[in-house]
C-alpha cells in the first residue's frame, strides 16, 4: 500500500503544524512559476497546486488524490513513470516528489515529452548538500515518510535534467538552519539553503 494512503492525516498536519515553512516554500516557488496551464506531479492532497492555481495533477496515492479532488484539483490517479502526454503543457511542477519515485530519470523524461516547446519543469526538493538535507539524511529510518526516500543535490538534479534535454536552468532557495525548529528565511539564488526550485527550459 502506498504510504501516503496510510500517512495521509500525517502528512496534511505536517503542514499545519508548520505554516511558516508551507508559506516559505509557496513563496520560493511563486519566483520561478510560470503561467499558462500547468500540471503538478504528486499532486498530494493540492497543498501545493491549489494556492499556486495548478488545476490538474497526477498522483498514486488515492487517499491524497481525494483531498486534492476537495481542494479543486483535477487528479490522475498514475504514477510519474506511467505518465504518457506529448505536448499537452506550459510548466510542470515537482514538491519533493522526485525524492518518491522509483525512476528519476524515466520521470524527467516523461516531463520533457509532455511540456510544450519553450515550456518549463520546476523540481522542489531538500537538497541532500544544505544543513538540513544532512539532518533529514542522518535521521531517514527514524521517519515514517523519508525512511524510502532518496535524496539529491542541486548538481544531481540539473544532471537528471540536462539528461532529459533541458537547459536554461535557474535555481532559488530558502530555508537556511539544520533543524525544523531553527530555520531562518530568505529567497535567494541557490548556494546553502535547504528548499531548492530548479527550473529547466524544454
Amino acid at each position: 500500500m502506498n504510504l501516503f494512503d496510510l500517512y495521509y492525516e500525517d502528512y496534511e498536519k505536517w503542514f499545519e503544524k508548520h505554516p511558516k515553512i508551507y508559506e516559505e516554500e509557496l513563496k520560493t516557488m511563486k519566483t520561478l512559476l510560470p503561467k499558462g496551464r500547468g500540471m503538478e506531479i504528486g499532486v498530494g492532497s493540492g497543498r501545493f497546486a491549489a494556492p499556486l492555481g495548478i488545476k490538474f495533477g497526477i498522483e498514486p496515492s488515492r487517499k491524497m488524490a481525494e483531498i486534492a479532488r476537495n481542494r479543486g484539483i483535477e487528479v490522475l490517479e498514475i504514477t510519474a513513470e506511467e505518465m504518457d502526454f506529448e505536448e499537452e503543457f506550459d510548466f510542470i511542477l515537482m514538491v519533493t516528489t522526485i525524492c518518491f519515485v522509483k525512476d528519476p530519470l524515466k520521470t524527467i523524461q516523461n516531463c520533457y515529452k509532455a511540456l510544450k516547446k519553450g515550456g518549463f519543469l520546476l523540481v522542489a526538493f531538500v537538497d541532500k548538500n544544505s544543513p538540513l538535507g544532512k539532518t533529514y539524511e542522518k535521521n531517514k529510518q527514524n521517519s515514517k515518510f523519508y525512511a524510502p526516500a532518496t535524496f539529491f543535490s542541486k548538481d544531481d538534479i540539473i544532471n537528471l535534467m540536462k539528461k532529459a534535454g533541458f537547459k536554461n536552468f535557474e535555481c532559488k532557495e530558502n530555508l537556511y538552519g539544520d533543524s525544523l525548529d531553527n530555520l531562518k528565511f530568505k529567497i535567494n539564488d541557490c548556494n546553502g539553503g535547504a528548499f531548492k526550485v530548479i527550473r529547466g527550459k524544454k
